[in-house]
């Protein structure tokens, strides 16, 4: 054999190597896309949420009266299987029933809402928490802890 022949290509072994290389790239961006869903979703609820609550601030100021008067006072209901119906027979009644319903459709059947109205003088201070099961984007995101997350909505009517 001539030694001046130059050898040309990959030997099997550098082509393995390099495969290897490729697979633990892919892998990683796999992992990390899968991160990436598990926030989008949990920035989609927040959004969502924050819309919610912001819909009950407006219909508050709609009805001032009422809700200074503490008709749209309510607390977390406790989580059924289903989403409430609508229903009720005051403005107040119905504004709420149908938040409710908007929270279970938007948010998932665990989700609800509580609505706080004080009246301090000519204003009314208001708090409008929307809480839901967050705890499947958490285990995604290897978080422990609590379940629920809450978004507070606060505002003077």
């Amino acid at each position: 054999m001539d030694s001046r022949l130059c050898s040309r290509g990959f030997t099997l072994i550098e082509l393995l190597v390099s495969l290897v290389v490729l697979c633990i790239g892919l892998l990683g961006l796999a992992g990390l896309q899968n991160v990436g869903i598990a926030a989008s979703h949990s920035s989609l609820q927040r959004s969502q949420a924050s819309w919610l609550a912001g819909e009950m601030a407006d219909l508050l100021r709609a009805n001032r009266l009422a809700a200074c008067s503490g008709a749209y006072n309510v607390g977390f209901a406790a989580v059924g299987g289903a989403c409430p119906g609508v229903s009720g027979t005051t403005r107040a009644q119905l504004d709420v029933s149908q938040w409710r319903n908007g929270l279970c459709t938007a948010l998932g059947v665990s989700a609800g809402g509580s609505v706080q109205v004080v009246r301090q003088g000519e204003s009314c201070n208001t708090q409008i928490d929307v809480r839901w099961d967050d705890s499947r984007v958490r285990a995604r995101l290897a978080e422990g802890g609590e379940r629920w997350e809450i978004f507070t909505y606060r505002t003077v009517l």
